[in-house]
């Protein structure tokens, strides 16, 4: 599932059931870490969390433990789910496989976007330059997240696009905790996320890569510093 806000999460249905509240509860909070609602370090404590997705905390306490189990979050010295300080060696770690896994659904995407799915990449693009502009580095992050999940949701290769989602898990956090805006401006004509709609259109697999291997090493340069050794 894709979202262009933090409100787009919040505003899903709720089912009925304990089970299903549980997989509810999991899934609000998974896709805040994924879409930089929470920083590294913050503590996610029971009941306020429970309150705010206006839950009881017994399927949000198994909505978190289930996520300390996946190394998503972790618990302190008083057993409260925390959200994971991410040293640069493992930033690296992460950003190294996702960059092998977004190369293959970037790769399978060229053979099948169609222009209407551009369009809305188009559209994402528009509202990361936006934020740029407002010079507001968290609502840039958001958007830059929002424009690669938006991409994957295109993608008919769903396993793929599943390890890709546990590894935003962890960069959500990062990109979260920004207080800068990225080294190039998205409105630039020689941003990669233009150059890869572009070779979308195109049909242009080695373009398309070329443009996402450019896309991440500007995210390394604009994360990389805020990250501790």
């Amino acid at each position: 599932m894709t979202f262009t806000t933090i409100a787009d999460i919040q505003e899903q249905a709720r089912p009925e059931g304990r089970g299903a509240l549980a997989a509810y509860a999991y899934q609000q909070i998974r896709d805040h870490l994924i879409y930089c609602h929470y920083q590294g370090g913050e503590r996610l404590v029971l009941r306020p969390v429970a309150a705010t997705l206006g839950l009881s905390p017994t399927p949000v306490r198994e909505a978190l433990l289930r996520l300390v189990s996946e190394q998503a979050l972790e618990l302190d010295e008083r057993n409260t789910a925390c959200v994971p300080l991410t040293t640069r060696e493992t930033f690296l770690e992460i950003h190294g496989v996702r960059g092998d896994l977004e190369e293959r659904v970037t790769r399978e995407l060229v053979t099948h976007i169609t222009p209407e799915q551009v369009e809305i990449l188009a559209d994402r693009h528009k509202a990361f330059i936006a934020a740029f502009d407002a010079g507001d580095p968290h609502a840039a992050a958001v958007a830059n997240v929002v424009f690669h999940s938006t991409a994957a949701s295109f993608s008919k290769r769903p396993l793929t696009v599943g390890l890709i989602r546990g590894l935003w898990v962890r960069m959500g956090p990062v990109y979260a905790a920004t207080s800068s805006l990225p080294t190039v401006s998205p409105a630039d004509p020689n941003h990669p996320h233009l150059k890869m709609l572009e070779a979308f259109l195109n049909r242009d697999e080695e373009a398309a890569v070329a443009a996402l291997r450019q896309d991440f090493v500007q995210a390394r340069e604009w994360l990389e510093p805020l990250l501790r050794r």
